[in-house]
């Protein structure tokens, strides 16, 4: 096969990445049998394993920042076919022209056509241990986080419900020994129940006598602790693994203690608050997902009216402003946020494409950050904001 054709083809399958019925009959197939073998997927979960797979392996150094140049073809993949994310949002989340967006899609198909040939006359497959942590986290980076108040022990409960047909077999009870009382946790109660289920799985599998799940209240924090002697921790294993994902990206945080015993610690709702106010549910889920982790509630607005109301009634403790949306401009909610007593003391970060950091300070912002941000630069930013 030429260079071109086996070009085209991997582009194809990008294009239909999510349509098992289309990869099922791909002809990509006959040029990647050795690279994707396993008995346990059918044809089209193969072929889509090894092309994002491969997206992974075009990831740039650590140590760069993500809006260097060299993240741009990188995310432009990512964001196109594993996310699908349209060209629009696209645009905005890496802060490039349509053209320029276009021609990082190409650079990065060419890199990955060039890796992709490469790799068929190699003996052995590629790399591909972390490919269902690289699952996950791409399922995370589109979800939709919705955290809120809930009943801790309430989480757990149902938990155990979908978890009991499990332990029957083996014998092994779960004595449940939470307090009725416990303040709530502000968790995403999805997220949570699965990381919940994920954890308590993975200890009951391995304990031989009963478990015992206990609760406290912390300063900052809900902490669930599971007492189950005789079970060590392989944190490489699956379970534990996507439960670490599941819980960190809500801000909460699983763990061993020296005592073998396996804690978990869920927020409690006594984070700052963030009101991002921005036209583009992509940044929004965005920022979300970069803050969750730093203990901040985030608010929303999509629009300059629906963000001065929220303001005024919620209070937030800091604001982050997109200059660019339709009808009231950031320039114009920025007077606006400054002209009303209720909201002139609340910081507001200006966030934009536009490099205007003279415009938005003059007008009375804390601070300026170019688009796309980082999630570093926008932890750091809010921090110094608050001080």
């Amino acid at each position: 096969m030429e260079f071109d054709t086996f070009h085209k083809q991997v582009k194809d399958a990008l294009e239909h990445l999510h349509d098992a019925a289309y990869l099922q009959v791909h002809p990509l197939l006959s040029q990647t049998a050795s690279q994707v073998a396993d008995s346990q997927q059918t044809r089209a979960q193969r072929l889509r394993a090894w092309l994002k797979n491969a997206i992974e392996q075009l990831r740039p150094a650590q140590d760069l920042p993500s809006s260097s140049p060299e993240w741009r073809s990188y995310l432009a993949l990512r964001y196109r076919y594993l996310q699908r994310m349209n060209p629009a949002n696209i645009e905005s989340e890496l802060g490039i022209s349509q053209r320029q967006l276009y021609r990082e899609l190409n650079k990065g198909l060419d890199a990955l056509a060039t890796l992709l040939w490469e790799q068929r006359g190699q003996t052995e497959p590629p790399p591909v241990r972390a490919l269902d942590a690289q699952d996950l986290e791409s399922e995370l980076s589109q979800w939709n986080l919705t955290r809120q108040n809930c009943d801790a022990r309430a989480l757990v409960e149902e938990t155990l419900l979908t978890l009991r047909p499990m332990m029957q077999p083996r014998g092994v009870a779960i004595d449940l020994q939470m307090p009725a009382d416990l303040p709530p946790v502000f968790v995403d109660a999805t997220l949570t129940r699965q990381a919940l289920l994920n954890v308590l799985r993975y200890v009951a599998n391995q304990a031989r006598e009963d478990v015992v799940v206990r609760a406290g209240a912390q300063d900052k924090h809900t902490g669930i602790v599971i007492v189950a002697d005789d079970v060590e921790v392989d944190r490489a294993a699956e379970d534990w693994r996507n439960a670490e994902l599941l819980f960190s990206a809500q801000g909460g945080i699983l763990d061993q203690n020296a005592a073998g015993q396996i804690t978990i610690l869920l927020p409690r709702p006594t984070q700052p608050r963030v009101l991002v106010i921005d036209d583009n549910p992509a940044i929004q889920q965005l920022f979300e997902r970069y803050l969750a982790p730093q203990q901040y509630q985030v608010l929303h607005a999509q629009s300059g009216a629906d963000a001065l109301r929220l303001a005024a009634e919620a209070r937030p403790d800091v604001i982050t402003l997109d200059v660019m949306m339709p009808n009231m401009d950031g320039w114009q909610v920025l007077r606006a946020l400054a002209q009303d007593p209720a909201t002139a003391k609340i910081p507001v970060v200006v966030c934009s494409v536009l490099r205007e950091p003279e415009t938005a300070l003059s007008l009375g912002a804390r601070a300026y950050l170019k688009k796309p941000v980082d999630r570093l630069t926008l932890v750091e930013t809010l921090a110094r904001v608050l001080g």
